[in-house]
């Protein structure tokens, strides 16, 4: 199975890695959803997590500052 490994903000964990959008603002639903599209993954292709610390730049920069974050692996 081909994996693409991600790293984005922490606290898309849960919309990512269980579809639930909960806690998230409209400006958060909106920078998530354009970064799915644009990797062409959805939260169902979401495998695992793991923590990544902090990080000033990741790969849902520029719409998202410096965060929290963690390494998601989806299906390719």
């Amino acid at each position: 199975m081909k994996t693409i490994t991600l790293t984005a903000p922490s606290h898309w964990a849960s919309a990512i890695i269980n579809g639930d959008y909960s806690g998230l603002d409209e400006e958060d639903v909106s920078a998530l959803n354009s970064f799915l599209a644009l990797q062409g993954v959805s939260f169902s292709d979401a495998l695992t997590c793991e923590d990544a610390g902090f990080r000033w730049r990741h790969d849902a920069s520029p719409a998202v500052g410096g965060a929290d974050c963690q390494e998601y692996t989806f299906r390719a």
